[in-house]
């Protein structure tokens, strides 16, 4: 049986021609809270790359998923990899994203190795054994999602905004930090059901299958982030043979980022 993909579905944005990265949010964002909280600066991105972003299914303008399969990172890399083919954009591809973006561009590359040939990991989620640990916890979340809603669940969370993000940006970015919520606000309670469910089921690849990612890949880690622990980033260094990690500590080396996402694509161009 043949799957069916609608671009439809997905509020996409593309800049730029050559050499392509395509962009994916984490979880509960979107393109419009990645510009709100301004630490990506996707305009200054080199106009001689092509930069495709997208919301994933179920976040910001794009359309609801219809179970919680839709939400599972193997799945949410299909769509990436879809995006990308509909818009034609040149292979090999470079596959970036932040936390959830992360993790569907390591799956991508593994679905599709022969269309990928470079990776920027920015903030992995938490996985494996800790990732387990966390399980209760987001089936937890999942039935305060369904109560709550995403203007209750993102009132919740501006409280509380350093279990979040490190302590350091929030006090950098006071002004801006509240817009990382934007997208939140707007799911749906099934939505967020379905996301949080999927969360417990998820999981980063296993060692093994990340040995096998034979590509440069950039990794871009935050210390003072307990959902996005830095043993996860250096746990991926390690098993990802041709993988360069760097740890912030402080905002001067977060405001480094965007020019190292560009020089680390533009090496890659073809």
């Amino acid at each position: 049986m043949t799957e069916q993909f609608n671009i439809n579905q997905f509020n996409c944005s593309i800049s730029g021609k050559g050499s392509t990265l395509v962009w994916a949010h984490g979880l509960c964002g979107c393109m419009q809270s990645e510009d709100a909280i301004g630490l990506y600066a996707w305009h200054r991105f080199p106009k001689k790359l092509q930069l495709i972003r997208y919301d994933a299914i179920g976040h910001g303008l794009s359309a609801q998923g219809d179970s919680v399969d839709d939400y599972l990172w193997p799945n949410l890399a299909k769509d990436m990899l879809r995006v990308a083919a509909h818009y034609r954009a040149p292979t090999p591809l470079i596959l970036g994203g932040q936390s959830m973006g992360s993790a569907t561009s390591l799956y991508a590359a593994l679905a599709q190795p022969e269309l990928v040939k470079g990776l920027v990991l920015m903030t992995p989620p938490i996985g494996w054994q800790a990732r387990a640990a966390q399980v209760d916890y987001y089936h937890k979340i999942a039935k305060a999602a369904r109560i709550l809603g995403g203007k209750g669940l993102a009132q919740m969370n501006a409280k509380h905004l350093t279990k979040m993000l490190p302590s350091w940006l929030v006090n950098a970015h006071k002004h801006s930090v509240l817009g990382m919520l934007d997208g939140l606000k707007s799911m749906k309670r099934q939505t967020l059901h379905q996301l949080f469910t999927a969360a417990a089921h998820n999981d980063l690849p296993s060692k093994q299958q990340l040995a096998t990612i034979n590509v440069p890949t950039l990794i871009l880690a935050w210390e003072g982030d307990d959902a996005h622990p830095v043993a996860s980033a250096k746990t991926l260094h390690k098993a990802l043979p041709h993988s360069t990690l760097h740890v912030a500590s402080k905002m001067d080396h977060v405001d480094e980022w965007p020019e190292l996402i560009s020089e680390f694509c533009l090496a890659l161009q073809s």
